[in-house]
């Protein structure tokens, strides 16, 4: 190589030139290192310069220079035919792998030739010999003493015939690429270096490792010629590995030299140029290539379970792309795997490696990376890439700033800075205070129903006792009865509130601190006054309570009551991207369907108001702009979520009225206090009446302002509608729970954003009706702590069957149970217990007139005196106890006592049964359940589809050969 370097090149610095010793200290005899360099390039333009420039810094250079060009269509050509002391380049296609590229420029122009005079070091070239090969890609820099530190540790271990220096990222910066490479038997490439690492000498140790990058890379020719260098089936990824691992199998050893310093660029692993040699997606590449290095070279006894591995691994995968709605990740993933495993290229590289295999597995098994390891970073990837993707799941659009910077001044909180850094954390973040406070008081209010049992009102049927019952009571019904939607949605809960009662308990007693979580997730969308914020959560919550949604057990209003504020965020991200050129958010409209469908599920009438609302809103507001059509897809997203459900409440509007857990429920009815009425406040609840009178004259005084903000009219709409649909669920008999918690829900949103407006405002009137709503919402969680949350609601036994009979429900009895309540002059009412007896969603699912005439017509008989004839019939039914719980009536009791085939049995506490005798009679039961699983699929179809809709779009990571960056495409 020339001499002389070219004018200008400053890219090192001392860094990059450490001093050390530069002969051997042990003494022995000196070796002389004839070192051929082969660079190969492609569409290298933007880097070559840089590496020129490195070549003509080194202290020691190659006796020879190699440069292969494959196929460029750039400057690279030219560039590589400047670079110092270069062969002619040699040209091959652009489909030449790294490897392959290496092997022609050696096939074209040799190693260098050893000099018969005096040799590098001043000796009489009678020295032993040692012939090297360095491998430089084009998009690298070796600092100036990178080579003389490679030769140096070959010359003090002789016994290491492939050395590799430490990468550094380019151009000279101190992160760490790698230090040595290994993998693990999934496949899994592993530099033990983390993203982000700088390098401070941690890593300067010499020692050996299962392989080095081939960037910068230094392989003794007897080493390169055994191994017949790089496989040609990987022209890029894991050859490096795989050559590793090939020369460990055959007796030699790979060492890393951490004083040798190259800067690597990593271009194709970035994604910064196109890559060479292979038409392929770089993750399905790189997937295949790293199946393929551990079949070739694994033990034999190991493929099985490696096959099981990879499998599982490409399931798991896979499910993940899909879930982060990159299907194509899924697919790249599955011709991976089977495009290597069926190719059988493996195979036949089993039977070329055999004469290698000088050496055990064993031995050298230390060098690869654990599984626990491989795990610990998939999780650590996975747990990285979820939290990014949801920062920018909502955030991955342009969007007008809600607020100005003037007014989200006011939003920051001045805090002495001698105060403690708890305390000023404290006053930063208002809910955070009260929001523990709720949590708080949550348990102190379920004093009374913490204990064994379940909890239970007369508007809250018992829960299932198992999943699979559960699940069961969701997809079975009798024919011609759609199961109740809500039933599947509260089974999804149930998975991860450890059963059914778990979740139960969740929904009820954690209602109050849930929905002020919620509610503060919508707020802080708008609402820049940490205070207002903070009161406007905590008053949201609290009106579950008032409510009476809490004591009653109405477990549908304390869903609606979380799902609210999750459904107006969707929205108002949907609705206020007006003024950039990309408009809406398809993954907020996905979200807003999936709480329409809780809402239609748990509480219809709630759900029909809001799903009208925001067609009259978004046609009118929009029209058949994109949002327009955002809002209306949701609404029908929405309804098919909830399919054939929707079909029931289309044919039959008064299931509108029902709510989960029981039934429905008229807070307020055409008799009652219009101060109720008016108040939102239902009769017999928790508080009284007049509680809510503060919060509504402070609405009423915020419309009034001539600055009132939009939002404020919103909450006053809200509210507006709630009152009206109250009025007409009262009237028509039912359903008017949830409506009124509507109107709450509106006057706080208008009190909370003309807070907001007015916070700061140093007029004592001002201040006076803030201090006013304060003192009121004081006193409601004072009565919330004081009263608890029992009251209707309690906690007992799922069952009010007497012992004997409860246990005659189980195998191999599985006796049917009929209840028959009839006080005074009331109707006689009538219930068929069966396996556990009745459960949430049994009055939706409850069976036709015509089903249960059989059952209807035994009991007017009765009623009448009877015939005789009823014992027989109801062994035809299929009964086998008949129940009358206390207060018995005499005279049906005396009936009963006088029916042949029935016989007295046990009572309790004023009750009475009878067993019914069915030795002689084939019974068969009038109402049968039908199990409808079709539906129940296309439903868990329909919301996966939706909840993978409104998830961030996963990424697929590349694990390239070049160190732990790897290139992320969407």
């Amino acid at each position: 190589m020339e001499s002389e370097a070219p004018a200008g090149w400053d890219f090192f610095d001392a860094v990059d030139v450490p001093t050390g010793l530069t002969h051997d200290p042990m003494g022995r005899a000196p070796v002389r290192h004839v070192v051929t360099a082969v660079v190969v390039g492609h569409e290298g333009a933007a880097w070559l310069p840089r590496l020129t420039e490195a070549l003509w810094a080194l202290d020691r250079r190659p006796e020879r220079l190699i440069a292969v060009d494959t196929g460029s269509t750039d400057e690279t050509a030219e560039l590589l035919a400047a670079m110092p002391g270069v062969e002619p380049v040699v040209g091959v296609s652009a489909r030449t792998g790294f490897g392959t590229a290496v092997s022609r420029g050696l096939e074209a122009v040799g190693f260098a030739s050893i000099p018969s005079a005096v040799g590098p070091y001043g000796d009489d070239g009678h020295m032993p010999v040692v012939e090297w090969l360095w491998l430089l890609h084009d998009d690298c820099a070796p600092a100036p003493k990178a080579l003389e530190h490679l030769l140096l540790q070959a010359t003090l271990s002789p016994e290491t015939g492939i050395w590799g220096p430490k990468l550094r990222l380019w151009p000279r910066d101190r992160e760490l690429l790698e230090v040595g490479v290994t993998t693990s038997l999934g496949g899994r490439r592993d530099t033990g270096i983390e993203n982000g690492e700088l390098d401070q000498g941690q890593h300067d140790q010499v020692r050996q490792v299962l392989a080095v990058s081939s960037a910068g890379m230094l392989v003794r020719r007897d080493v390169w010629e055994a191994l017949n260098g790089f496989d040609p089936r990987l022209p890029m990824f894991r050859d490096d590995i795989d050559f590793g691992w090939r020369a460990s199998k055959a007796g030699f050893q790979v060492g890393v030299a951490p004083d040798a310093v190259v800067y690597h660029a990593q271009a194709a692993a970035t994604g910064e140029r196109a890559l060479a040699g292979t038409r392929r997606h770089a993750y399905q590449l790189d997937r295949a290539h790293a199946y393929y290095t551990v079949l070739a070279n694994a033990p034999g006894k190991l493929l099985p379970l490696l096959l099981l591995r990879f499998l599982l691994g490409t399931i798991l995968r896979s499910a993940w792309f899909v879930l982060g709605k990159t299907p194509s990740g899924a697919v790249d993933e599955w011709t991976a795997l089977l495009g290597t495993v069926l190719a059988g290229g493996w195979t036949q590289a089993r039977k070329d490696r055999r004469r290698l295999n000088r050496v055990p597995y064993d031995s050298f098994k230390t060098l690869f990376s654990r599984s626990v390891h491989a795990l610990r970073h998939n999780l650590e990837e996975t747990g990285s890439t979820i939290s990014e993707r949801l920062r920018e799941a909502w955030a991955d659009e342009p969007e007008e700033q809600p607020v100005t910077s003037a007014r989200r001044a006011k939003s920051t909180a001045r805090v002495a800075v001698d105060q403690p850094r708890w305390r000023r954390q404290l006053i930063r973040r208002p809910f955070l205070v009260a929001w523990v406070f709720l949590a708080i008081g949550a348990v102190v209010a379920a004093r009374g129903l913490i204990g064994s049992g379940v909890l239970r009102s007369p508007l809250l049927l018992p829960p299932h006792e198992t999943l699979g019952a559960l699940w069961h009571a969701a997809a079975a019904a009798p024919a011609g009865v759609t199961p109740p939607a809500w039933l599947a949605q509260f089974w999804a809960l149930s998975t991860i509130t450890f059963g059914p009662s778990g979740a139960t308990n969740v929904v009820l007693l954690g209602a109050v601190p849930l929905a002020a979580l919620a509610a503060w997730a919508l707020l802080r969308a708008f609402v820049v006054d940490r205070v207002a914020r903070a009161w406007g959560a905590a008053a949201y919550g609290l009106a579950v309570f008032t409510n009476g949604a809490v004591s009653q057990g109405r477990l549908g209003t304390c869903v609606a009551a979380i799902v609210l504020p999750l459904l107006g965020a969707a929205v108002h991200t949907v609705a206020r991207r007006r003024r950039v050129v990309i408009q809406g958010s398809w993954r907020a409209a996905w979200f807003t369907g999936i709480c329409l469908a809780v809402l239609f599920a748990f509480t219809p009438s709630l759900g029909l108001l809001v799903a009208v609302v925001l067609l009259v809103g978004a046609l009118a507001g929009f029209g058949w702009r994109r949002q327009g059509r955002q809002l209306v897809f949701s609404v029908v997203l929405g309804l098919v979520l909830v399919l054939p459900w929707t079909i029931q409440l289309v044919l039959h509007p008064s299931r509108l009225g029902q709510e989960a857990g029981g039934p429905p429920t008229a807070a307020v009815g055409p008799g009652d206090s219009l101060a109720n009425l008016l108040t939102g406040t239902p009769v017999g609840g928790p508080t009284p009446w007049w509680l809510a009178v503060p919060l509504i004259l402070v609405a009423l005084l915020a419309v009034t302002r001539e600055s009132r903000q939009r939002y404020e009219l919103l909450g006053w709409f809200a509210a507006l509608a709630g009152l009206a649909g109250t009025l007409v669920a009262s009237r028509l008999g039912g359903g008017s729970g949830p409506l009124m918690f509507l109107m709450t829900a509106g006057w706080i949103l208008a009190v909370t954003v003309a807070w907001d407006s007015v916070g700061k405002s140093s007029e004592l009137i001002v201040q006076g009706v803030l201090g006013l709503v304060l003192v009121a919402t004081l006193v409601i969680s004072g009565f919330w702590l004081v009263r608890g949350a029992d009251g209707p609601l309690w906690r007992g036994p799922a069952q009010d069957l007497p012992a004997y009979l409860m246990s005659s429900q189980e195998p191999p009895q599985n006796a049917s149970i009929l209840v028959v309540r009839k006080d005074g002059t009331n109707p006689t009412r009538f219930s068929l217990v069966r396996e556990g007896g009745p459960r949430m969603g049994s009055l939706e699912a409850s069976p036709k007139p015509e089903q249960a005439k059989p059952i209807t017509d035994v009991l007017s008989a009765l009623g009448g005196g009877g015939t005789g004839e009823e014992g027989r019939q109801l062994a035809a039914l299929a009964i086998d106890y008949v129940y009358l719980p206390a207060p018995v009536d005499p005279t049906l009791m005396s009936t009963l006592d006088s029916l042949p085939g029935l016989t007295r049995a046990s009572a309790t506490d004023g009750d009475a049964s009878w067993l019914v005798d069915r030795t002689k009679v084939q019974g068969q039961t009038p109402i049968e359940a039908e199990t409808r699983s079709i539906w129940r699929i296309l439903g868990i179809v329909a919301w996966l589809i939706a909840l993978i809709s409104c998830l961030p779009t996963a990424r697929r990571t590349v694990a390239v050969p070049q160190g732990t960056h790897a290139r992320r495409t969407p």
